[in-house]
């Protein structure tokens, strides 16, 4: 009792002297930035803000988690083991120190909307992967250093169940984890505020940071003006091709067809001399709203001379009306290609319907030295959208960051996980191959979707795959068989295998595009509730067959 009570004093002892030092950092920082050192005093004011909202933080959770519950005791320790441990103080160091630095590494030249983004999307970005590292150390370490010590003896020798005791582990880390992405976000989030309040290079370049990038804007693709021609014209094409080159559609008929159709589909995009292309832009939800936001993003592509950057020239119309207009006389565009240019729609137009079409008439710009107009391609998916305001930047900042929380929730999972199968060294080697697996699935299936059948639907692809390996036996093919029969074990391992990056959180918010709450709840169910419950269910089984005793000697 008499060490509980000296203990406890020093606990309650120890924010005095912390606090004076945070008072005498931010006596530094403000002599620094009225010297004339304005970033270094702000990078040392924000790290100072960012360490002491950590301590708030700590102090909070333990208060949380100080109920009777085992499950909680299990986690209080988690979070009071996370103070202690060196590798996680290093990262937790970093982390506070690197995250005011950024804005230092800025070019003041450059653009201000371009650093805004490059702001967010590296603060972000340097957050995510350190409290990746992080949380993996802290969750392999506490599980692996419990068993090799032989304190978890100890723990279980209370009333306390060995699946309690691992989800008692990831409550503590994923609260600690929820700490540092708020205190991380709050700097990186005021420190955004700040950049963007300076002076831009000019007013275009204000309007950018303000109505592009610190914005949450819908993004609404293009449809066909008469979808049911266009679908026929599409299956008249693959007719045609597969009655005149059968042997196109031999080996991959569901993947010939999908190629036919994405190539019919990039040629709609592309307006020729002469030619002009009309687009829908459906369900806006603007009819009746006078103050609806709407933009038009374009980056137009020239494929048909052999100029670089070659401009183009063309002509709108909106809803039928010519636009823009001066003096009453129709304005031509002209635009660099291969650059994204964004025109602010007039909310009267937009107010008169729900759907917005779009017409677009190639001016047939010659570009010096060639004989011949170009040609406008818009890629399909980003290379002409609308983008309709929804909402704030802040909403937009909270909903990444919940996401990111929810990404290190799932580590914190895996590494839980792997420290009640492993040792320490074979379970952070697990953790980190699932994780980089996690980051760059969206790769891997774009990769294997290369090599492996790519039908319309999975038993479509079944069909397809048993039929070309029967196929390839007959004709005594077997490597080939065998390839399409691995495309099982591939596609098996590839559904199984999380997404990070699907998303694209951080690319989304720097841009100015909105992340939807449904999207964000989708997104936890799996990576908070339906994948730890899969990966605690399986260290669990092993856990609890595990021999503690063994394993610690």
């Amino acid at each position: 009792m008499p060490m509980a009570r000296r203990s406890d004093r020093r606990h309650r002892g120890w924010p005095v002297p912390s606090w004076a030092a945070a008072g005498a950092t931010l006596l530094v920082a403000a002599g620094a930035i009225w010297l004339d050192l304005a970033p270094f005093g702000t990078a040392l004011a924000g790290a100072t803000a960012m360490a002491a909202g950590f301590g708030l933080g700590l102090a909070l959770i333990r208060w949380l988690l100080g109920g009777p519950s085992g499950i909680a005791g299990v986690a209080r320790a988690v979070v009071d083991e996370a103070v202690r441990m060196r590798s996680t103080l290093v990262l937790l160091i970093l982390l506070v120190g690197l995250v005011p630095v950024l804005p230092l590494l800025l070019d003041p030249a450059e653009r201000l909307a371009y650093r805004v983004q490059f702001l967010i999307s590296w603060a972000l970005g340097a957050t995510g992967l350190i409290l990746g590292f992080l949380t993996i150390f802290l969750a392999c370490g506490s599980v692996c250093g419990d068993i090799d010590s032989g304190r978890i003896h100890m723990t279980l020798s209370k009333p306390l169940q060995r699946w309690e005791y691992l989800l008692g582990k990831w409550l503590g880390i994923v609260l600690y984890d929820l700490l540092l992405v708020v205190v991380a976000g709050g700097g990186a989030y005021t420190l955004v505020r700040m950049l963007a309040a300076g002076p831009a290079i000019d007013a275009a370049d204000r309007e950018a940071v303000d109505r592009q990038v610190l914005v949450a804007r819908r993004e609404v693709a293009p449809e066909p003006d008469n979808p049911q021609e266009y679908a026929a014209r599409i299956a008249a094409a693959i007719a045609s091709l597969e009655a005149d080159s059968p042997e196109f559609f031999a080996t991959q008929p569901a993947a010939t067809r999908r190629r036919i159709a994405a190539e019919y589909r990039r040629q709609w995009h592309t307006v020729t001399p002469d030619m002009e292309t009309t687009f829908v832009f459906p369900r806006l939800g603007t009819q009746g709203r006078a103050d609806a936001e709407v933009q038009l993003e374009v980056e137009a592509r020239v494929t048909n001379v052999d100029v670089d950057l070659a401009d183009v020239r063309f002509a709108l119309w909106l809803n039928g009306r010519p636009w823009p207009l001066a003096n009453g006389t129709q304005v031509e565009e002209t635009l660099p290609s291969r650059a994204r240019h964004v025109f602010d729609l007039p909310a009267e137009r937009i107010a008169e319907s729900d759907d917005l079409r779009v017409r677009v008439a190639n001016r047939n710009l010659v570009p010096p030295g060639e004989t011949r107009p170009t040609a406008i391609t818009f890629a399909p998916g980003d290379g002409l959208r609308v983008l309709v305001r929804t909402g704030g930047f802040e909403a937009n900042f909270i909903r990444c960051l919940v996401l990111l929380w929810g990404k290190l929730a799932l580590v914190a999972a895996a590494g839980v996980a792997a420290g009640a199968m492993f040792d320490l060294p074979s379970a952070i080697l697990a953790t980190l191959v699932l994780a980089a697996g996690a980051l760059g699935s969206e790769f891997f299936r774009d990769a294997l979707g290369t090599y492996n059948v790519v039908g319309e639907s999975t038993w479509g692809r079944v069909v397809d795959r048993m039929t070309l390996a029967a196929g390839s036996l007959r004709e005594q093919q077997f490597y080939e068989a065998f390839r399409m029969l691995l495309g099982f074990v591939s596609d098996f391992v590839l559904w199984l295998l999380p997404s990070l990056t699907s998303d694209a959180a951080t690319r989304r918010l720097a841009t100015g595009i909105t992340i939807p709450w449904a999207d964000v709840l989708t997104r936890l169910a799996l990576l908070c509730v339906a994948y730890p419950l899969a990966l605690g269910a399986i260290g669990w089984l092993v856990f609890d067959r595990r021999d503690l005793v063994r394993s610690s000697s």
